[in-house]
């Protein structure tokens, strides 16, 4: 399994096996005070699952970390298991769209922060993010 995709966007989801966003591919929050407390935001994955990988149960983590990767308050575990498509040839991969949202997700300090997500020990993906201030607060 391997992350195609992984991008901050307002808001996303999935319908059908497809992803809608709005407001994506964005890499700053500004805030005005620290703490800082972003209304939403969606973590938007896309997964490519190889043949051979569908209809097992794949663990999946993800971790917010700050630039000094500590624990930011967001660990998620789940475990992905996807079929093969109706009609699809042997050999023939899967994508999985993935659209996490937070609401109300508190950053105790300005600076850089990642999402990091994880199949087992093999990082997937890396979202790297600012939260800087507000020109003129």
């Amino acid at each position: 399994m391997n992350a195609t995709a992984a991008f901050l966007a307002d808001a996303a989801q999935v319908q059908g096996g497809k992803l809608y966003v709005h407001g994506g591919g964005w890499d700053t929050i500004y805030a005005g005070s620290e703490p800082a407390t972003h209304p939403t935001m969606a973590l938007v994955l896309l997964f490519r699952v190889e043949y051979s990988e569908a209809l097992t149960d794949m663990p999946i983590e993800i971790q917010l970390l700050d630039e000094d990767e500590n624990p930011a308050g967001v660990q998620l575990q789940q475990k992905l298991n996807v079929g093969h498509a109706p009609g699809s040839k042997p050999g023939t991969p899967s994508f999985v769209p993935q659209a996490l949202t937070f609401n109300m997700l508190t950053f105790p300090r300005l600076g850089g922060y990642q999402f990091r997500i994880l199949a087992g020990a093999k990082e997937l993906a890396s979202v790297p993010f600012r939260v800087s201030a507000l020109v003129g607060a």
